[in-house]
């Protein structure tokens, strides 16, 4: 099987009213210049009602402190477990950025057998664009791999508790989202794309690492996709002056 050569991006985020956006690099399926929200800033803002006032509740719940001390322990466990894999996969000692996180250790002791069944890693840690009826949005994906004759889109989660079939609709459109975007700009098809979330809750005494696996097909990814679609329509709807995107240009007079 020949191994595909794919162009690595590095994402040009910038921040507009506390949201994340990207500026679109040359040789998009958008203009250069194009400012759009990424795919985790459209899945927020047009999130339902009652996803909103679960985690209202939740942050009442648990208190401001202790609910601002769960998301930070959260985004550093991923940040961290993030890193590893790609450095990992990119071939580098990771014994000792193992041994500086004992913390962490579980998370990788959940998730490291998955990774041995990845035959080929073809791209990790790119910025996608995806532009359709005069809008779009951005992100970055986690990893492109082959798996047996599959091609396959990963995504790496960490979770304190398996997550119920209800939380997974955000993952899923995320990967449906990334999905689409691929095939746009490197002309592919994906034949699955799986969520990997390594459980493990550092507060439970009893709680052991364990691995939760989303998968979705082609056909379903289809669906997520048509649903990131309309979620990013409405995200123009609400929050773009005029309904559609706009361009920064660089003054070099």
């Amino acid at each position: 099987m020949t191994t595909l050569r794919l162009q690595h991006y590095a994402p040009n985020r910038v921040s507009i009213n506390g949201k994340r956006h990207y500026i679109v690099p040359p040789n998009m399926p958008v203009p250069e210049g194009t400012v759009l929200p990424s795919l985790t800033t459209v899945l927020s803002s047009t999130a339902p009602v009652g996803k909103i006032m679960a985690l209202i509740n939740w942050r009442k719940r648990v208190g401001g402190k202790e609910a601002n001390r769960r998301t930070r322990m959260a985004a550093d466990r991923g940040t961290w477990l993030h890193g590893l894999i790609e450095d990992s996969f990119n071939g580098e000692d990771i014994e000792q950025m193992l041994a500086l996180s004992p913390d962490y250790l579980p998370y990788w002791t959940a998730i490291e057998p998955f990774l041995e069944t990845i035959d080929d890693c073809l791209l990790a840690e790119s910025a996608i664009v995806y532009g359709f009826e005069g809008l779009g949005y951005t992100g970055t994906f986690d990893m492109l791999a082959r798996m047996g004759d599959d091609l396959v889109l990963l995504d790496w989660k960490t979770s304190y508790k398996v997550k119920p079939e209800y939380q997974l609709a955000d993952y899923r459109q995320q990967l449906g989202g990334y999905s689409q975007a691929i095939e746009q700009m490197y002309d592919l098809e994906i034949d699955r794309a799986i969520c990997a979330i390594a459980v493990y809750d550092p507060e439970d005494p009893d709680s052991e690492p364990q691995l939760q696996v989303d998968e979705q097909d082609s056909t379903e990814l289809l669906a997520t996709g048509a649903i990131v679609r309309n979620r990013c329509r409405q995200y123009f709807d609400s929050h773009y002056p005029g309904n559609t995107p706009f361009t920064l240009t660089t003054d070099k007079g």
